[in-house]
Order: C-alpha cells, then structure tokens, then sequence
C-alpha cells in the first residue's frame, strides 16, 4: 500500500465534472487533479486556469499513455460512461463513473469484465451512501437495531422552479439519471435481498406541453423483495420549496428516517410565521458524501481494496430502471429477480 497522494484526470468538465474537480483539488488529501478532459478543450482550460491545473487535452490517447495518471473521473454525458469506463481500465487506469454506469446492462457487465482482468478499482457515483445520515442508517439496519425490514421509502425531488429544456432531455432520463440514485439506496439500505416485482407509473406533470415528446417528470415506483419487503421510490423534477432527498426503512422493531430538505435545525419565526432555509443544489446537500466518495476512490487505488459501490451495484440499480421502462410501456407489473 502506498500513501502517495494518486493522480487523477477529471473526464468532462461539465456542472458535475466542475464540482468534482473543486474537491480534488482543494478537500481531497490522498489525491492530486493532475489534468482535466473534455472535448470542449475552452471549457477545460478556463476550469483548469481557476484551479492551478496546467494538464488540459481534447485527446482520450494523451491520458491512458501518461504514466503518472492513476485513474479518471468520469462525469461525462450517461451515454459515454461504459465505453469511456471499459477504455480506460483497458488501459489501466482506475475509474471512478458517475452514475448510471452505462444504458444497457451488456454494457456494465462488459466493464465489469474489464476491471476484474486489470485488476483495478472501479466505482459508481452512488453519493447517498457516503452521506452521514445514509450511512448511520445502514450501520443501524446491519446492528439489528430496527429488526428485519418491512417497508422501505426513498424520494428524489430536485428543486424548482425546473429550467430544463424537455424537449431536449434524453426519454426516460428520470428512470436512468435520477431515481437509479433512490434504487441503488433501497437495495443497499436491504442489503442481501433480490427485488422479484417492480411497478412503476409516470406522468408529465411539471411540463405537460413535453408530454407526446416522451418527456417524464413525475414518477412514483414500486418494489417487492424476496425477503417480504415492500419499498417506494418517487421523483419529481419540480419541487418549489427546496432540493428534497429522504429515505425511511421501517423494521419490525423500529424505524429510520434520513435526509432533511432543511439545510439546519434552525428556525427563524417573525411577523410572516415561521421559516426554515432549504437546500437548493445537489452538490450542497451532498457535500460531504461527494468528497468522502472521491476519497474513497483514492484509497481503493492507494491500497488495492475497493469499498465502494461497484459494476454489480451498478447493474442492479440499472436493472431496475429498465424494468420500470417496461413496466410502463407495458402498463403491468415486471416479475424479475435483480
């Protein structure tokens, strides 16, 4: 094991890319942001100028022969992550891939392939685990504290007023880049159980005009276990009051809830009532579960063990997401075993 800080080259340099190369940069001691990757080559150097990295290119070949690179950072768009990822640890270096890993599962498992024969780390960006509160409540589950999982509930609500453009969003991007987040939660948050039934219904609510376009902002989903267990997930592009993510596990002896859509327990009450502040981005209510996953990524690297969410964390969350795309193009209930 080796306590040299690893080099890593941040792949797309977009709003998420960005966020992640902030935390490299300046919260993250076990890493170094050695270089910046995106095919707008303007876009990465004025990222790079504002965070001292002076290692900037538009070409894939000028990173994987570096061979003082260690790994990437792969916040690319979701349609480039699996071959982005298989390239890469091909060529030996570690990934750490936003979510989803990839848009088929062919696609994931041929990754997964490729990192096992490398021998090298390979983490999904499944953040909500490396939240305090998430995590608290999954060492509470394990301990047995709240006895054998009954109900489960996860919610994804991003804040609004919503500024997409949804004639421009991928179809069924609330199934791939948002609720796979809310799946991931529940089968970690019921760990060793397989989900045999997944329903779910959407709607067009926030944007009904992008409706016949295949544009979905609202979905609600069920999921049954082969332990007994019944969980919901929902999401909505538009939530006035504030970015809200929340989980509760109910057991057969007690209860969890985590997350809170208030940035603190404090109140302020005045001549209008009372008021709480909420928050408004992801990269702010995560904040701390964004750079403890970064920074497990850098160990994983440093000493060989990986403890992240890996390939197969990522095919069953994905697993999900396709099944609720049937479930809604098929208007029933999909039998599986994920």
């Amino acid at each position: 094991m080796t306590t040299k800080p690893v080099n890593l080259v941040l792949v797309g340099a977009g709003r998420m890319g960005s966020h992640h190369a902030e935390n490299i940069a300046f919260n993250i001691s076990n890493a170094n942001l050695f270089g910046i990757f995106d095919q707008n080559l303007e876009g990465a150097k004025a990222l790079g100028e504002k965070l001292g990295c002076e290692f900037i290119t538009d070409n894939i070949d000028e990173i994987v022969n570096h061979p003082n690179i260690d790994g990437v950072v792969i916040a690319a768009p979701a349609r480039f992550h699996a071959n982005l990822s298989k390239y890469f640890l091909e060529h030996g270096k570690a990934v750490f891939c936003e979510k989803p890993a990839g848009l088929t599962l062919a696609e994931i498992e041929e990754t997964s392939a490729a990192a096992e024969a490398a021998g090298l780390p390979y983490q999904i960006g499944f953040n909500r685990r490396w939240d305090r509160a998430f995590a608290d409540a999954k060492a509470k589950i394990q301990e047995g504290a709240i006895g054998s999982p009954q109900q489960l509930r996860s919610l994804t609500r991003d804040p609004g007023p919503w500024g997409g453009d949804p004639f421009k969003i991928p179809t069924w991007t609330i199934f791939y880049e948002t609720l796979i987040h809310d799946f991931d939660t529940l089968l970690w948050l019921n760990e060793d159980a397989n989900v045999t039934e997944v329903r779910a219904i959407a709607d067009a609510l926030v944007r009904p005009d992008a409706k016949s376009h295949g544009h979905l902002d609202v979905a609600t989903v069920t999921l049954r276990f082969d332990n007994g267990a019944i969980a919901v997930a929902e999401a909505n592009f538009c939530a006035m009051y504030g970015y809200d993510v929340r989980a509760e596990v109910l057991g057969s002896l007690g209860m969890l809830q985590m997350g809170d859509v208030r940035k603190t327990n404090m109140t302020c009450y005045d001549k209008d009532g009372a008021k709480d502040d909420t928050w408004r981005a992801d990269s702010h209510i995560f904040a701390s579960g964004y750079t403890a996953q970064i920074r497990a990524f850098a160990d994983a690297i440093q000493s060989g063990k990986q403890t992240g969410p890996n390939g197969r964390d990522a095919h069953r969350a994905l697993a999900i997401s396709l099944a609720c795309i049937e479930s809604i193009e098929s208007g029933k209930e999909v039998q599986t075993n994920i």
